[in-house]
């Protein structure tokens, strides 16, 4: 339906959502396998990244930024934890459900022993600069919550005091931690990947 550009601002007789347009570069696909799991969470970080972008380029107030940058770095996170624990597990031929909590604390928890056996010569400093990260993160927004909505269901504030700090120094921490993160996934892949055509030309 062609818009009238005097009335761009305002709901339109036809309008629709989820519904194709004449941009090709811009027609989404929605995965329906369990590798979409990964692509949740690259796209999370990724939107991050562009609405950070946004505020360097004084586009976007960083003080209207703030909740969605977080709320989707925090989500990044959980996902990755998440796909690192289904992958870690299977790596080590374990059965470990991939758990439905939001808690960063006990996902890493599940997460880091998965990884260190993967990886046992992996720099021990290293891990645990993430888990710094992690706790941090899961100290200020505990249930995934505090980024997403202004309070909790009792009507409370979301925080408890007024805070203030960099989202871009935040972004370039968030790329440091996605460098491991998606390199032990990777590195994982890659392992499996290698005993997978080793068993298969045992086979033969």
């Amino acid at each position: 339906m062609a818009q009238n550009p005097e009335n761009s601002w305002w709901p339109q007789q036809g309008d629709t959502l989820f519904t194709s347009g004449i941009d090709w570069e811009s027609q989404a696909l929605v995965d329906v396998s369990w590798g979409a799991f990964l692509k949740y969470a690259l796209g999370y970080k990724e939107a991050a990244d562009s609405v950070v972008a946004a505020v360097e380029a004084r586009s976007l107030a960083a003080d209207l930024a703030v909740y969605p940058v977080c709320f989707l770095y925090r989500h990044y996170i959980e996902l990755m934890l998440k796909v690192l624990i289904g992958l870690g597990s299977r790596f080590q031929d374990q059965i470990v459900e991939i758990p439905k909590h939001h808690r960063l604390r006990d996902l890493w928890e599940t997460c880091r022993p998965l990884l260190e056996s993967a990886c046992p010569e992996g720099d021990a400093s290293d891990t645990k600069i993430v888990e710094l990260c992690i706790k941090e993160f899961a100290s200020l927004d505990p249930s995934g919550e505090a980024f997403r909505y202004g309070g909790d269901k009792k009507g409370n504030p979301s925080f408890d005091k007024q805070r203030q700090f960099s989202l871009t120094h935040m972004r370039d921490v968030m790329g440091r931690l996605a460098g491991f993160f998606e390199g032990s996934y990777d590195y994982m892949s890659e392992l499996m990947q290698y005993q997978a055509d080793v068993d298969s030309e045992a086979r033969w």
